[in-house]
């Protein structure tokens, strides 16, 4: 889960203006986005005396741009005291973010359809711009996020992004749903599945769930994971994701 964790966050490392670092075995990107989903360290596996350099590289950026950044804390997070590190370092705890897993072969295979409803896969710049617009406003992202993904999303072009997979959904033509595929570490991980406020209670976020769970089966992966948000959290209970971990979060700004 975190190897595929890092791969899909790391692609935003690489886009224009961004940055992508490597201290050990533990990764930090920053895109300026102006939300900290969008800057941080999604696996924090430090040698003590390397966690002081990578706040510091972190907090540079943070200074010269001024969006903060999450460090996320898993069950592989070293040294293992870092949260108590993070705290006297004057980083705050943001809560948590359960992780979960589904075995793909006992899911339900069903897709419901939606009157009006269809979905496109991202193919070009501009849907890549369209897609971040709106995975950014259906996560609620302040209107300067918003914009600011918009101009990030269509610089990432390298081929670790290219073989990630993002999906449009669109209702009565109008795009309002999004959702990712990583296919990384053996395992499928979706993110970013989103749904525009007024087009909630459709079954819109299950349908965005299902479909690159079903293509991932197609291709021969049996285990899927993700990290849920409160709002996501009830329909992957439903579909048959189960609790596996937790990722402490903390905030540097």
């Amino acid at each position: 889960m975190d190897a595929n964790m890092v791969a899909f966050w790391s692609a935003y490392g690489r886009g224009k203006g961004c940055t992508l670092q490597q201290a050990g075995d533990a990764v930090w990107f920053y895109t300026g986005v102006p939300h900290p989903l969008f800057n941080g360290v999604p696996r924090a596996i430090l040698d003590a005396k390397d966690v002081q350099s990578t706040i510091d590289g972190l907090q540079a950026r943070i200074n010269a741009q001024g969006a903060p950044a999450f460090w996320w804390l898993g069950p592989g997070t070293k040294p293992d005291d870092l949260g108590s590190t993070l705290e006297r370092r004057g980083l705050e705890p943001a809560g948590e973010v359960p992780g979960m897993a589904l075995d793909l072969h006992s899911m339900d295979s069903r897709l419901r359809e939606i009157a009006g409803f269809r979905v496109e896969k991202v193919g070009n710049e501009t849907q890549q711009a369209l897609w971040a617009r709106v995975a950014a406003i259906g996560t609620e992202f302040p209107d300067n996020a918003v914009d600011a993904m918009e101009k990030v999303e269509p610089t990432l072009c390298d081929s670790a992004y290219r073989a990630q997979q993002r999906y449009i959904g669109y209702l009565d033509d109008k795009p309002v749903a999004s959702a990712a595929l990583v296919l990384d570490s053996g395992v499928a991980g979706v993110y970013a599945i989103a749904t525009i406020p007024e087009s909630r209670q459709r079954g819109i976020g299950r349908y965005m769930t299902m479909l690159p769970l079903l293509e991932a089966r197609r291709l021969g992966y049996h285990v899927a994971i993700l990290q849920a948000s409160s709002m996501g959290y009830p329909i992957y209970k439903k579909l048959g994701f189960k609790d596996v971990c937790s990722y402490r979060l903390y905030m540097q700004t």
